[in-house]
């Protein structure tokens, strides 16, 4: 990346303002003599700075160079609350994201992700790094607020990153703020337009609008993304589709995502079955009636789907 004359190194100016940090916060090893062959340019710029390190204490872990770990498309070089974090060939940093059991694009560049990671984190401590008053709730769990500065702050260093957009529409969606949230999304699916769970949220946010026939839209925009990037549960996405057509009452389309989603996903009705059987014996019967949805608009006349629905719409007893 050129800079101008005069002009300091965006990883220097990171690294400057970790170094003015109270003693304890922050602990980075002396650079590497040597790194491993295959580093991408990125990664090399950082161990330029420090062979790995944790800042504010171990909530960000950089690892030491000689642990970086390349799967074959991504290089794992940090954990961040317990989630890895790559990046790869081209710069970008992604972060595997547990509640969609997937990896989502968190930074556009290393410098930019990391200063935004560090202001957001910031907001948890005080100045001797110490867990700030008022971050957290009586569970431990972060401030609803608190979280969303904290998504905002990475946002501030890094506007295009689709993954803390992504989050805090999420994070405006259960607040009630439905429509900043679509806004956010829409931004999102702008920046990047393969990201096929930013259009499923969008999607499900038309759905609770009343919007059927534009989720429909959303949800196939989700699978299409999904499926040119053969990511591995496209045929989710493409039971979606079957399930907002249902809803509108597409059956050529209902048909055509159906037979999609069973040929990419063989394995989905079983999950989805043994899913809605695990919640109605717990007595969630709201989300099995979820799951039920999802399997009558792809399997509407398996013998093991109706069996279930008659388990779930069925009165309860006296």
């Amino acid at each position: 990346m050129a800079k101008k004359r005069g002009e300091a190194d965006p990883l220097d100016r990171v690294f400057d303002g970790l170094e003015e940090a109270a003693p304890g916060v922050h602990d980075l090893a002396e650079p590497a003599d040597m790194l491993p062959t295959g580093l991408p340019a990125a990664l090399i710029e950082l161990y330029a700075r420090c062979d790995g390190g944790r800042i504010f204490v171990d909530t960000l872990e950089l690892l030491p160079s000689e642990d970086v770990r390349f799967d074959g498309v991504r290089w794992q070089f940090a954990n961040l609350e317990g989630e890895t974090i790559s990046i790869d060939v081209r710069g970008k940093v992604w972060r595997k994201d547990e509640s969609v059991d997937d990896e989502v694009c968190d930074g556009t560049r290393l410098d930019r992700w990391l200063a935004g990671q560090i202001d957001a984190i910031a907001l948890l401590f005080d100045p001797d790094g110490e867990y700030a008053d008022d971050v957290f709730d009586e569970d431990g769990e972060i401030l609803d607020i608190v979280r969303e500065k904290q998504l905002r702050a990475q946002l501030k260093r890094d506007a295009a990153a689709p993954g803390p957009r992504w989050r805090l529409a999420l994070a405006l969606a259960e607040q009630g703020a439905t429509e900043d949230a679509r806004n956010e999304l829409e931004q999102v699916v702008a920046d990047d337009p393969a990201f096929a769970w930013a259009w499923l949220d969008l999607a499900r946010i038309s759905e609770k609008l009343g919007e059927i026939g534009g989720a429909l839209d959303e949800s196939r925009m989700a699978a299409e993304a999904a499926e040119g990037l053969r990511h591995p549960q496209a045929g989710y996405f493409w039971a979606q589709v079957a399930r907002f057509a249902t809803r509108v009452g597409d059956e050529m389309v209902r048909a055509e995502a159906a037979t999609k989603a069973s040929l990419l996903a063989p394995e989905l009705k079983r999950a989805q079955i043994e899913g809605a059987r695990e919640r109605i014996e717990s007595g969630d019967t709201a989300s099995a009636k979820g799951l039920l949805e999802l399997l009558r608009a792809v399997w509407p006349r398996d013998l093991e789907v109706l069996e279930l629905a008659r388990r779930i719409e069925a009165p309860p007893p006296t």
